[in-house]
């Protein structure tokens, strides 16, 4: 468990469903925390019937939904006017790469969306971009309402499942999950010039 994990986790068991609610909407909203790993925890501890599992589960797909979905529209509605003061960022959001990337996940948002409900970094990213890109809200809703379900269910189950040994099953699917993410970077990285071209083409 990392560090900031393991400072949250005292709070949520204090205040159970209230932190773990808060926690959950600000790490879908604007901030990286491991909300992942937060939940296998808390699953674990439902096991032991420190919490309802059920209840467990639907407390943090609210949180989800609803950090998301204010991402989005505070990313359409104020995202450029603020973006767009800070120098490097203005570069990057007038740039013809992130032109095209935009408008490729606004023509076929689905797919991209509930893939990456799974990994906080890309959920924020993706969130911001619908948003900036004015991605058909109803696309956005339908499509992250079905990560966050089945994202909230497969962790929660982890936890709930292997109870003692969570530990060990977050810290293998976090390894996992960072390979994936690595290799899919270096692929980006490596074939950059030709993915922006496939996309443009698509985009079309």
């Amino acid at each position: 468990m990392s560090g900031l994990a393991a400072a949250i986790l005292p709070y949520i068991l204090l205040y159970k469903y209230w932190a773990l609610f808060i926690i959950t909407f600000i790490a879908s909203l604007a901030i990286p925390i491991p909300a992942g790993t937060l939940l296998v925890a808390s699953a674990a501890f439902a096991a032991q019937g420190y919490f309802n599992i059920v209840i467990l589960i639907v407390v943090v797909i609210i949180a989800n939904m609803a950090g998301d979905n204010l991402a989005y529209w505070l990313a359409r509605y104020y995202g450029r006017k603020v973006l767009y003061r800070v120098g490097f960022i203005r570069k990057i959001l007038t740039s013809k790469d992130f032109t095209v990337i935009e408008k490729r996940i606004a023509k076929r948002p689905g797919l991209i969306i509930f893939l990456t409900r799974f990994e906080v970094i890309a959920t924020l990213t993706t969130n911001l971009i619908c948003g900036l890109g004015k991605v058909p809200y109803k696309k956005f809703l339908l499509y992250e309402a079905l990560g966050a379900l089945v994202d909230t269910v497969f962790y929660a189950m982890l936890g709930y499942l292997f109870g003692d040994t969570w530990q060990a099953i977050d810290k293998l699917i976090g390894n996992f999950t960072l390979v994936i993410f690595l290799a899919v970077a270096l692929g980006v990285a490596l074939s950059w010039k030709k993915l922006i071209h496939h996309l443009s083409q698509e985009a079309v």
